[in-house]
């Protein structure tokens, strides 16, 4: 099993703050957000810019694995409360963080905070081999800003500190997994890459954001983005409820922003209302923490609000940053930081200058796995810039083949124990009895059932296929056997984190391959997924005959915590489109043209069959509702009740 801990970085980027949307093919392009992209510099937010066209970056640089709202990483900044500057408080005239008596005058607090930033590239590489990738910016105020805002300095120089960091972290982290996968031949560098996008710099308010993009060798990398807003004066971070005095009106506000600022992220709402459901309820949660899960930023004349990769609905539609302005919700906001009403608004860019690159910092990936020193153009001479020991860690930080605990998922390739059914040692293999037996009420036969007609007429919705969300997390799957990738992408939707990225090589080329007309199209495809009590449920197979390949149409259980392969089914068990689980049963179901047709129960912890039930034709659709459950096949509905 592979295994990969990284630290702080559980935010992921797929497009970056161009606001357009990438959508599926059919979707193209999208109404930008008003912000610019420039491939490997900084970004700026100009709020005169939103509603012009802004072209998406559909490079690997700009897509990303999730977890939703607003990257976690730690930085020394305080989080002291609210920082509303009104002159009064003392700056620090040394730029040492000491308080002066120097009180800032209105016409300081209203001046551009002139500065720099720079980005800081970092290689881990192995002889010839580029091992992985990092970058992360420092921002430098100008000599006589930093003289007025020396405390902002301060937090702006540890938060540069941390991001060095957390790459060689990553480094550290990465560097036998890494391994591991060039010794088996698949060559690809790892990425983690921090891109900065000022929005508001005056003696009120300093602000920007962090795209947060991570790429492990998979089907694409993941974004998010962390937010940062200041009070120069001193230091401390601004509270949102500084800037927003009515919550309640804000998920609709915001959602109806961004169909405005983006009509193909309008017409993807229109076809799946339940996304734009299930962004709006869960605006609420984002505003927890300071409102972090919004990565929001003050701008001259409204809000930056930030969405990472998932929180639209599926992956294809990217990040989305979405401009609110002040004077369009005068009832929303508090006059705190509007303060260019009747003012022309700063241009961002002509007070933030960005340098040449800092000099590319090599690590030598010997040195984490144990084998020589590091090497690099570190300033301070060191092997790692951050000064950590060789191993990544500072002392007592633990051992790093110990403490992985949910942090291996980034890159899990799922163990295949065999291709019969089999169960993992320590689990009771006795089948049991179903949780729930079924009773059946009635039964309609026709040539063919149409679901969707069936679905229309009695107002039940048919199980969605992927990419779909069970109301707590979100799958997505990449079924590209033939092309050497089988994936499953799990996100969880209530904490916006991204659960894992499942590869499951191992199932892709099964044995006692047939002979006939259909041989040669039995690759294997991710059917079905689902999430209970910490395990991934996954059903896997080809669809055509069995003859041709017997190793089709079973269930996988992961323990999602250590990422080990719990059971494996019996092949031929449910080839359904869905399955659900009830109490302790799976109920799926299997058949084929000349094929036994059965609903089967499952026991859902070890895979052993309780129970099947012959139907007239294949299981499509399994659907509980009002006590019952309905299971549409080929050419029958059945109605059953569900008895306990």
């Amino acid at each position: 099993m592979h295994k990969v801990e990284i630290t702080e970085v559980k935010r992921l980027l797929a497009v970056l703050l161009s606001g357009a949307v990438l959508l599926s093919s059919g979707c193209g392009g999208a109404a930008g957000s008003g912000v610019d992209q420039q491939s490997g510099n900084g970004t700026y937010a100009d709020g005169q810019q939103v509603g012009e066209n802004a072209q998406g970056d559909d490079s690997g640089n700009s897509e990303q694995n999730m977890q939703g709202a607003g990257s976690e990483n730690e930085s020394a900044a305080d989080d002291n409360g609210s920082s509303n500057t009104n002159g009064s408080e003392a700056s620090d005239g040394t730029g040492s963080g000491e308080n002066s008596s120097t009180q800032l005058s209105e016409e300081e607090l209203n001046s551009p905070v002139d500065f720099t930033y720079q980005t800081h590239p970092l290689n881990m590489v192995n002889g010839a081999d580029k091992y992985a990738i990092a970058n992360y910016y420092s921002i430098e105020l100008d000599r006589s800003s930093k003289e007025k805002f020396g405390k902002l300095q301060k937090v702006l120089d540890d938060n540069a500190t941390a991001y060095d960091r957390e790459a060689n972290e990553f480094f550290t982290s990465s560097a036998e997994e890494i391994k591991e996968m060039f010794d088996s031949g698949w060559g690809l560098a790892y990425e983690s890459d921090k891109n900065i996008f000022p929005i508001r710099a005056d003696g009120r308010v300093f602000s920007y954001i962090v795209s947060n993009y991570l790429y492990l060798a998979g089907a694409h990398g993941f974004c998010d983005f962390s937010n940062y807003n200041y009070d120069p004066v001193t230091g401390e971070e601004i509270q949102f409820s500084d800037v927003v005095k009515d919550t309640d009106a804000l998920p609709e506000i915001i959602v109806s922003e961004l169909e405005k600022q983006n009509e193909d992220l309008a017409k993807n709402f229109e076809d799946l209302p339940s996304d734009r459901e299930n962004l709006v309820s869960g605006i609420p949660d984002r505003l927890k923490d300071n409102a972090k899960g919004l990565s929001w930023a003050v701008d001259y004349d409204g809000i930056w609000c930030c969405f990472e990769d998932y929180a639209m609905g599926y992956y294809a539609i990217g990040t989305q940053m979405v401009k609110i302005l002040f004077a369009d919700y005068p009832d929303v906001f508090t006059d705190t930081y509007d303060n260019y009403k009747d003012k022309e608004i700063p241009d961002i860019k002509e007070i933030g200058k960005e340098l040449k690159e800092a000099d590319l910092v090599s690590v030598d990936a010997g040195a984490l796995l144990g084998g020589g020193a590091a090497s690099g153009d570190s300033s301070d001479g060191g092997a790692y810039p951050s000064g950590l020991d060789d191993d990544g860690r500072e002392p007592g930080e633990g051992d790093l083949d110990e403490g992985y605990g949910e942090d291996w998922w980034y890159h899990a390739v799922v163990k295949n124990p065999g291709w019969s059914a089999w169960t993992a040692d320590g689990i009771d293999t006795d089948a049991g009895k179903p949780s729930f037996e079924l009773s059946e009420v009635k039964s309609t036969t026709t040539d063919w059932l149409n679901e969707d007609v069936w679905s229309a007429e009695n107002g039940i919705p048919l199980p969605e296929r992927f990419p779909f969300s069970d109301g707590t997390y979100n799958y997505s799957v990449v079924n590209n056997a033939e092309g050497g990738e089988l994936s499953l992408t799990v996100f969880n939707e209530d904490t916006q984190t991204l659960e894992g990225n499942y590869y499951f090589d191992e199932f892709i080329s099964p044995p006692d391959k047939g002979e006939g007309l259909f041989a040669d199209f039995t690759e294997p495809e991710i059917q079905y997924a689902l999430v209970k009590d910490n395990t991934l449920y996954v059903s896997l197979g080809h669809r055509t005959y069995a003859a041709a390949n017997p190793h089709k149409s079973y269930i996988v259980a992961i323990d999602m915590v250590s990422g080990e392969t719990l059971w494996k089914s019996d092949d031929q068990v449910c080839g359904s489109h869905n399955f659900l689980i009830m109490g302790d049963s799976i109920y799926c179901g299997y058949g084929f043209t000349d094929e036994p047709d059965f609903i089967y129960i499952l026991n859902r912890h070890n895979g052993k069959v309780q129970k099947k039930i012959k139907v007239k034709s294949a299981p499509y659709y399994f659907i509980e509702c009002d006590g019952y459950l309905f299971v549409l096949t080929y050419n029958t509905e059945y109605q059953y009740k569900i008895l306990e």
